[in-house]
């Protein structure tokens, strides 16, 4: 007995210390968060994309020189530190000098001006980039890792610009290898995630940057490489679809709940739901001023206030968000509620309107004619829920204006050639950014027009010039008066009609932690996130 007790002992210890063995093994078994994803992708080329869904994805293999948070708050990324000329039309950066490329090329000054060249390229059709980039003029390289960036006037954004992924520095190497396939079948930055793959209409794939040494503290709470080894973005354009994959465990995270499911997820254990107000500028409704008969300021005056947008919030934005009021959604620097009550709904004012434009009732059609043509507006919209919703609910007020409202809901493809051609009168619009100028930029300057994200293809000199002087001042009580001049131009013209002013709304299960949420709410990164209850 005496022996088998000793023996017992013996393979006792030995499990003990097996277990101790396999107990740190399988915690280090592959973590991987699956985060759905409520919009689609044009393309991965973080300095030609249109979409703002892009960002957070790209957000990842991407670094950026700066790192903003909160807004307003500049914090050193790729680079170290800057100077600025008092005139903000030369930016100074110093860069890290043990950095690479995922393709193991190296990160310096050549690969910075490289990227912001092939944001300016006429072949690069670079939208959002281009807007951030603001009046680019040239980039001069200093040293290996010292470079000077240059405007053509003052660009008091810049820093704002160049904190998004989108002018985060591409492997000039991996460009060029891949040409026509860079951003389907490719994409190579610095960041803390390496591309693996991408599915149209389905799914980007990419893991873990074991070899990522930097990152920022103040920011994200940590450097070197992420836990998060595998980091799978699945695309789930439709809203219950997205909620079912949260709920069957199919993904860890989604953003844009359902408003209706929001309560219900709260009030549950197995659910965590956050919102914060979004940055930027909100859901809204594009005049295309190039096409017949938005060209016409009484038509697009006429619509304005022929919409109730005080309904719209509850039966379209299911009460969620609150009234926008301008481009500028409620959180973000220049904004005013000065403008608030500018073309305010009154249905007998906008028919007033129309009839002494000669715009007049056809009794027995329902529709406005003027000389034997009806008064047609084909409106386009990514066939998605909440785009069909709000074109269901214009259409009900335009029916009752007398105005022939063509929906015409398609796949992204389809939508952004009608579109980018210029072939649409009306269309829908919403966008994160993080600075007025980014907004006012993107949907107003004449640079943007004519294919570009101004597709309100709204050319206007003098606005051009408000928008380059504003972007300019330094002085913020300065800069906010410049910005209430344009939006009350903006209403003045009538050049778009703005609903909501939206929330952002996540919902995870309770193992997910630590995921930082940048770009004014609209941005999650999830190189800091951990797994685990």
């Amino acid at each position: 007995m005496k022996h088998l007790n000793r023996f017992s002992v013996f393979v006792l210890a030995v499990l003990l210390v097996t277990a101790l063995v396999i107990t740190p093994l399988s915690a280090q078994e592959e973590v991987t968060l699956t985060f759905g994803i409520s919009s689609g992708v044009d393309t991965l080329d973080n300095t030609a994309t249109t979409f703002s869904s892009v960002e957070i994805i790209v957000g990842h293999v991407f670094d950026t020189l700066v790192k903003q948070q909160p807004l307003g708050t500049y914090h050193p990324g790729l680079a170290t530190s800057w100077t600025v000329s008092d005139d903000a039309t030369e930016y100074i950066f110093e860069l890290r000098d043990d950095v690479s490329f995922h393709d193991g090329t190296p990160f310096n000054a050549e690969a910075v001006k490289y990227t912001f060249d092939r944001i300016v390229d006429p072949d690069t059709k670079s939208q959002m980039a281009f807007s951030f980039i603001g009046p680019y003029a040239e980039s001069e390289v200093l040293g290996d890792y010292s470079i000077a960036v240059r405007f053509s006037s003052p660009n008091a954004a810049f820093l704002d610009g160049v904190s998004h992924p989108q002018l985060g520095p591409v492997s000039p190497t991996a460009v060029e290898a891949l040409g026509a396939d860079w951003g389907f079948s490719g994409i190579v930055g610095t960041g803390p995630f390496v591309f693996e793959s991408y599915v149209p209409d389905s799914e980007v794939v990419m893991v873990k940057n074991a070899d990522y040494s930097w990152g920022n503290a103040d920011v994200f709470g940590r450097s070197g490489s992420t836990d998060i080894d595998r980091l799978v973005f699945k695309i789930l354009t439709d809203p219950g679809t997205r909620l079912a994959a949260l709920e069957s465990g199919e993904v860890d995270m989604i953003n844009g709940v359902p408003g209706l499911d929001v309560a219900r997820l709260d009030e549950s254990e197995d659910f965590v739901v956050t919102q914060y107000d979004q940055a930027g500028h909100g859901y809204s409704f594009m005049f295309n001023q190039i096409k017949s008969p938005t060209d016409e300021l009484a038509v697009r005056k006429a619509i304005a206030q022929a919409i109730d947008i005080d309904i719209m919030q509850d039966i379209v934005y299911d009460g969620l968000g609150s009234r926008a009021c301008s481009a500028l959604t409620k959180s973000m620097f220049g904004w005013t509620d000065a403008f608030c009550q500018a073309n305010p709904y009154d249905p007998e004012a906008a028919g007033a309107i129309l009839d002494e434009a000669g715009w007049v009732m056809n009794d027995e059609t329902g529709i406005r004619e003027r000389d034997g043509a009806p008064l047609t507006i084909e409106h386009w919209s990514p066939d998605r829920p909440l785009s069909a919703a709000t074109a269901q609910f214009l259409a009900e007020d335009m029916a009752a204006l007398g105005v022939d409202f063509q929906i015409n809901l398609a796949d992204i493809a389809a939508y952004l050639t009608v579109v980018r051609a210029g072939e649409h009168n009306t269309q829908q619009w919403w966008d994160t950014q993080t600075d007025p100028d980014g907004v006012f930029r993107t949907l107003y300057h004449s640079s943007n027009a004519g294919g570009g994200t101004n597709r309100n293809n709204y050319r206007n000199a003098d606005m051009d010039a408000m928008i380059d002087s504003a972007v300019g001042i330094g002085d913020l009580e300065a800069r906010a008066a410049a910005y209430a001049d344009i939006q009350q131009k903006l209403a003045d013209e009538v050049v778009m009609v703005y609903f909501n002013d939206p929330v952002v709304l996540y919902a995870s299960t309770p193992d997910v932690h630590n995921v930082t949420i940048l770009g004014g709410g609209f941005v999650p990164n999830f190189y800091s996130a951990t797994m685990g209850m």
